[in-house]
């Protein structure tokens, strides 16, 4: 029984490099592609993919935002993340987020060709050179240096989900249709978050985001 594949990469010569690698496995097929992530959803609906290869790098919005979604939006959904962000930062929060295998763009086409069949079976994959111990060793480092008045303590998941998405510089009406919500549901919670934080803006939000050293999750 093959496996279906959904790749989800803002680089279209990587994309073009990796089905031509995936054709040559028998039981490997890509059934569709994307570069970013208002593309993927309607994708992913259509093929119900085995397993989705999602880069953490898009456009606008990282991978572990859009993997959030998906998984929100389809709690069974397996998720390998292929990425050439192997820090224990990134490696801690995909996993939080619910991915089910994280994966180095370094690795031989031998090895992701491994962790593809492992996800696909639900079975958990890190890349060699990825301890198992690495989300729990950062959320402790975080947990030690976290001041108890960090600001987006106080936001919900999707508070912090729309605060991202808003900080990258999308619209209302972009960040409604990426999570698949009214702009008026966007409206409120911008508006709680405004109030939560202290700030009267999104240019505000902007530069809480800067001080803090956000850019980029």
């Amino acid at each position: 029984m093959s496996v279906k594949l959904v790749l989800v990469d803002d680089h279209a010569l990587f994309r073009e490099g990796l089905r031509a690698l995936i054709s040559t496995q028998p039981d490997l097929r890509i059934v569709g592609e994307a570069s970013a992530a208002p593309e993927a959803h309607p994708i992913l609906e259509q093929t119900q993919p085995d397993v989705l290869l999602l880069d953490i790098v898009l456009p606008r919005v990282s991978g572990i935002s859009v993997a959030r979604e998906v998984l929100r939006r389809h709690p069974r959904q397996r998720i390998l993340m292929l990425t050439m962000l192997t820090d224990d930062e990134h490696v801690a929060q995909a996993l939080a987020a619910g991915v089910t295998g994280y994966s180095s763009k370094y690795v031989c086409a031998k090895e992701l060709f491994s962790a593809i069949r492992m996800v696909a079976r639900g079975e958990t994959y890190l890349a060699p050179g990825i301890s198992r111990d690495v989300p729990t060793d950062y959320l402790r480092k975080q947990d030690e240096k976290r001041l108890p008045d960090t600001p987006l303590l106080s936001l919900t998941a999707r508070e912090r989900e729309i605060f991202e998405l808003v900080v990258n510089g999308l619209s209302t009406t972009k960040i409604a249709a990426q999570l698949s919500i009214s702009a008026r549901t966007v409206e409120t919670h911008r508006g709680r978050i405004i109030r939560k934080l202290g700030v009267h803006s999104a240019t505000d939000l902007v530069r809480l985001a800067a001080r803090l050293g956000l850019f980029g999750f």
